[in-house]
């Protein structure tokens, strides 16, 4: 196996890993404070080696044409690498079992406020990351002759479970969060986990349909031009 296909290897598993860790990180007081941490901390460790794989793409930046498809991912990874450096962050300052150590004082309430809306963007931000790059992650099959009949299939599946993410969306007061208008996270602790972690996943599959089709407009404006 060559250093392509590992790296390519390397970074579909870490998407995956991602997309599992994502909705169970959002669970928070359902999972336990201590695992929520541990799992916050995983995933910035995965966030960190995905960019590494993808260092030829930030350092490219400067060089080459720029056409609205390319500022658009440009200026959105940029929002994406903030929001995930401040998440987590803001998670060590309010820290109350791996990070204790460090004993950060008086910066909790900025911390907490920070904390939150960053989740709530960062959600939604990399459940668009992954939209965007829908294409990249299905040409390999592509080659199949039954890819047709399934595209079709598939696209109605998720295009229903976006419809149910638009309910959860509003449900679960996703913009509450995200506008720092709610400053705590509300959960019902009857409530099955699961049930939980299937409406998160359906805001993941709305947004990720989102970037599916705002990267297909994109593509098509520039070849268009």
């Amino acid at each position: 196996m060559n250093k392509m296909k590992i790296r390519k290897t390397a970074n579909t598993v870490i998407d995956i890993l991602m997309t599992v860790l994502m909705p169970l990180l959002m669970a928070y007081s359902l999972i336990g404070e201590e695992f929520h941490e541990i799992v916050g901390s995983v995933i910035f460790v995965l966030f960190i080696v995905h960019h590494l794989l993808h260092l030829k793409w930030w350092k490219a930046i400067p060089r080459g044409k720029y056409n609205p498809y390319r500022v658009f991912i440009t200026v959105f990874n940029i929002i994406l690498l903030i929001v995930m450096f401040l998440q987590p962050l803001t998670g060590i300052a309010l820290s109350k079992h791996i990070y204790t150590f460090l004993q950060l004082k008086g910066v909790a309430a900025t911390a907490r406020t920070i904390h939150i809306i960053c989740a709530y963007w960062c959600y939604v931000l990399l459940s668009l990351h992954l939209g965007l790059h829908t294409e990249q992650i299905i040409r390999p099959l592509k080659s199949k002759k039954s890819f047709d009949v399934m595209k079709w299939s598939v696209r109605a599946v998720f295009i229903l479970i976006a419809a149910y993410g638009i309910y959860v969306f509003i449900k679960r007061g996703f913009w509450g969060y995200m506008s720092g208008r709610t400053m705590f996270a509300f959960f019902d602790f009857s409530e099955s986990r699961v049930l939980f972690i299937a409406d998160y996943l359906a805001v993941m599959t709305l947004f990720a349909v989102i970037g599916n089709y705002l990267s297909k407009l994109l593509k098509l404006r520039r070849k268009t031009k």
